[in-house]
């Protein structure tokens, strides 16, 4: 049977800027922190205060990537990379990221996968109905870049691109769950296409992703106070019981 951890996280930390290499390494230092067995539950909000076109490494592999490399640099979109797989997403100051680590217990299926989506999908869209945003849910968003099943989306468009990692708690059978979200909450969402697509240009691949596939907060709540409603998103985040299906 599936037993609930308690958690050492009792505050709900503020919207944090950082550089997106910062960014990155702090995520990736929530899931250590857990599996390392310092912390049941870790979270962290964080706005980039650059700008960079994040990917998986094997990326790197590609016979055109130095040249796409070079090309998005002199555009002012340096290259890093991520442990997560998909395909390259911008990071930029109109981008909001969510990382939430947790320590939990597993059956031998591969039912938690979909439920680590879930653990951070519904909250999320819990928290958009609560600002009024009737049609947030989860799904496929064709045409939009990083595509996947656990999207959050408004009206089928996607706001939130999610992924998962999981690791072994060093010294137990227990699992470390680390799960992203990230949401475009400013500008347009065609200046962010555009440099993904610019990419898949440099190095000769033929897809190509649709702007009207992808929104941003600020197009259904153009008046939203960010700062103020963030902590209401990482409390139900921190609340919700981490009980992974056997």
């Amino acid at each position: 049977m599936n037993v609930p951890l308690t958690t050492t996280e009792t505050t709900f930390p503020s919207l944090r800027r950082m550089s997106v290499e910062e960014g990155l390494r702090a995520e990736q230092s929530l899931l250590e922190e857990v599996c390392e067995g310092e912390s049941d539950k870790r979270i962290l909000a964080w706005q980039p205060s650059d700008r960079a076109l994040v990917m998986p490494r094997r990326h790197a592999r590609l016979a055109g990537f130095p040249d796409a490399r070079e090309r998005l640099e002199e555009a002012g979109w340096p290259i890093q990379f991520r442990g997560s797989g998909g395909t390259p997403v911008p990071q930029s100051p109109g981008v909001v990221n969510l990382a939430l680590a947790v320590r939990c217990r597993v059956g031998s299926s591969a039912a938690h996968l979909e439920w680590g989506y879930h653990r951070l999908g519904d909250p999320w869209c819990g928290w958009l109905a609560e600002l009024g945003v009737a049609s947030a849910d989860l799904g496929p968003a064709p045409g939009a870049y990083c595509d996947g099943r656990f999207n959050v989306r408004i009206g089928g468009r996607k706001l939130v691109g999610t992924a998962q990692r999981w690791r072994r708690v060093q010294g137990c059978r227990d699992m470390a769950l680390l799960v992203h979200g990230a949401m475009q909450v400013e500008g347009n969402p065609a200046e962010l296409v555009a440099v993904v697509n610019d990419f898949q240009a440099a190095i000769d691949d033929p897809q190509r992703f649709q702007a009207a596939s992808h929104i941003a907060l600020c197009d259904v709540l153009p008046d939203l106070d960010l700062e103020g409603t963030i902590p209401g998103l990482l409390k139900r985040l921190m609340t919700s019981k981490d009980v992974a299906p056997a």
